[in-house]
């Protein structure tokens, strides 16, 4: 099969490479120069994607913020593309329309209030007092602008400090939930969703405890299952909105789950592969990894999946996720993983270096080896029956993994899911999920 991947910021280099060892000819776009060097020397990258749309067996369109006007006129006109156009980003990026799909199937939305003047939104919370979430609308990638407060004060110092850094408003306000954070992810097409469903829960701050920056994520626990009321009550309600816009993907809707009386309210839809989500898929999902996506675009369902527990852990350089050095800064630093797994090893920001090994007591130099490409630099998976189990495995494959000394992770991932599910089950949620 002839696979050609957009993919502005190199996010999908794992499964590019299983593609390759599963005999499939694969050309890489990406855009930028934080993304030149990804994949180098390890898949055939290309500068003129258009080339290469007529010959293609299949298209993953990966991200939904480059390109997605022109992608959506070649979705309209019968591209085999996977993958996000304008049309479908719009779920994303224009939080407030993505609300409206929700209300206009019934379901219900945690209260949202759109801002493009900081002093606007300073009078709005000292008028409704309480806790809110400040989140991007747009194509705003600072995630340094979603943030949840503590009370009134901290969110009206939050902003007041945005302002006086200069910080572009295009944002919203969002009425704090107190509830357990979920997510349920679904591959759609023209057959409808597949008969797997990924619930999923997030870790987004650097640091354990969930303490620091916001990073897009740190690391997530997921599990495939056939049966997922959250899916029941969100994802297929959306079946007769997708089918209008032609999607083909992956779509993933985040929620709060009340604590009182258990009602999920939706936060946010992605209308694409998530990351660190997309590489843990990968340790679930048997077989080819990209026929079942050429089906899933010609109206088969196809995939099959291990029904288990993944937990993936996200390792990093010092600098993630602000990333402010120059790039040659992060290039080169050989990634050693003597021992580990492949398929428990997914590259993110990884290119082909050389290195040098002590080998029989001998130096031997100018080894191939993967190497850095950037600060996001690799996933750990561990699959197992339940989280405990396969948590741990994840943890063994990544003492495996040596990055030089500018490198970390969190070493707390999935540690909290106990005292979720116990929550969550009370409701009828996540029922499947063990510990």
């Amino acid at each position: 099969m002839f696979i050609l991947v957009l993919d502005p910021p190199a996010l999908t280099l794992d499964w590019c490479l299983r593609c390759v060892a599963a005999g499939h000819t694969v050309k890489l776009y990406t855009k930028g120069s934080r993304s030149s060097h990804i994949g180098e020397g390890l898949v055939d990258k290309i500068t003129n994607w258009r080339a290469y749309m007529n010959v293609a067996d299949l298209i993953f369109s990966s991200d939904n913020l480059e390109m997605m006007d022109e992608i959506d006129e070649y979705i309209k006109k019968g591209y085999p593309i996977f993958g996000p156009g304008k049309r479908a980003a719009k779920l994303e990026l224009d939080r407030m329309y993505g609300q409206k799909v929700i209300e206009d199937f019934g379901g219900k939305v945690i209260p949202s209030h759109p801002f493009s003047n900081y002093d606007a939104a300073i009078k709005f919370v000292k008028e409704q007092g309480g806790r809110w979430v400040s989140k991007p609308i747009g194509e705003e990638e600072d995630k340094s602008l979603s943030y949840v407060s503590k009370d009134e004060a901290d969110m009206i110092g939050f902003l007041t400090k945005r302002k006086e850094m200069g910080s572009a408003a295009n944002f919203i306000l969002q009425e704090f939930k107190p509830g357990v954070e979920i997510a349920v992810t679904g591959i759609f097409g023209p057959a409808g969703f597949q008969p797997y469903w990924a619930e999923g829960f997030e870790h987004k701050k650097l640091m354990n405890d969930e303490k620091g920056p916001n990073t897009g994520e740190m690391g997530t626990v997921i599990r495939y299952t056939r049966y997922s009321k959250l899916a029941n009550m969100l994802l297929k309600p959306m079946e007769e909105t997708l089918h209008k816009i032609g999607y083909v993907g992956m779509i993933d809707v985040n929620c709060i789950v009340d604590e009182k009386d258990g009602t999920p309210w939706p936060m946010e839809w992605t209308a694409r592969p998530g990351y660190p989500m997309w590489q843990i898929q990968q340790a679930l999902h048997k077989g080819d990894p990209a026929q079942w996506m050429y089906d899933c675009i010609h109206g088969k369902n196809t995939l099959e999946v291990e029904e288990k527990t993944a937990v993936g852990v996200v390792i990093c350089n010092s600098d993630f996720p602000w990333s402010k050095k120059p790039l040659e800064s992060y290039l080169d630093f050989p990634i050693i993983t003597d021992g580990c797994k492949i398929e428990n090893i997914h590259p993110c920001e990884v290119k082909l270096t050389t290195t040098m090994k002590m080998i029989d007591d001998e130096l031997v130099e100018d080894l191939p080896e993967w190497g850095t490409a950037g600060t996001y630099v690799c996933v750990c998976t561990g699959v197992d029956d339940n989280i405990t189990d396969a948590r741990d495995k994840a943890y063994k494959q990544i003492k495996k993994v040596k990055v030089g000394n500018d490198y970390g992770y969190r070493t707390d991932i999935g540690d909290k899911c106990e005292g979720y599910l116990k929550k969550l089950k009370k409701f009828g949620f996540c029922t499947g999920w063990k510990f």
